[in-house]
């Protein structure tokens, strides 16, 4: 794998980004745990180690502490230590991790489903006619994808794998709008993950 950047937010438009209200520390944090994934997934864990506990000062000094890119945060550093034989210090973290994730349910309920860019504009007319049950749809699909990490991060909380595709996950489904939805997914899709039989490249 090349040493020249390797996340896809390294080429996101920040002006858009900060235009749609994102913070610079959410920013900041998305393109530390994507370039942390794909590192740890390339096996370059000591790579990784550094880019998550600055993924984790950022999520502890900016965000909530239901937030669940604050949980993300927490379980991924303890991965790290744990493979690198600091049990000692991730034991800690990884029971932080679920109980953050555990909370994360009133964040949430809070987030705001926007309507998806579509090139066509039959499919846009559509969303803003049925916008209620398409909210529905989309809420039900992250909270899906939520309920999926929560396990996920539980299981490396009592000393398991991690769960196997999540960051070839995200490169298929990080939404291009700088919106919740994109938070969330984040959250979800940027805990550590293992690689499957079909390979993954970063």
């Amino acid at each position: 794998m090349s040493d020249a950047p390797i996340s896809a937010v390294d080429r996101l438009d920040l002006k858009a980004a900060l235009a749609a209200g994102w913070e610079p520390a959410e920013i900041e944090w998305e393109t530390k745990e994507e370039r942390a994934a794909a590192l740890a997934l390339a096996g370059r864990l000591g790579e990784a180690l550094p880019l998550w506990r600055q993924g984790l000062r950022l999520a502890r000094e900016n965000f909530a502490p239901g937030d669940p890119r604050l949980g993300t945060s927490l379980a991924n550093l303890a991965y790290g230590l744990r493979e690198s034989g600091e049990t000692g210090q991730a034991t800690p973290l990884l029971q932080e991790a679920k109980r953050c994730w555990d909370a994360s349910w009133h964040w949430i309920n809070r987030l705001h489903i926007a309507p998806r860019a579509r090139s066509s504009l039959y499919h846009l007319r559509m969303e803003l006619r049925h916008r209620a049950q398409y909210e529905a749809n989309a809420r039900n699909r992250l909270e899906a994808f939520a309920a999926e990490t929560r396990e996920a991060v539980a299981r490396l909380a009592a000393g398991g794998p991690p769960p196997p595709r999540t960051y070839r996950r995200w490169r298929s489904e990080k939404p291009p709008q700088f919106n919740d939805s994109r938070k969330l997914l984040a959250a979800c899709l940027l805990l550590v993950s293992a690689a499957d039989e079909k390979g993954d490249g970063a």
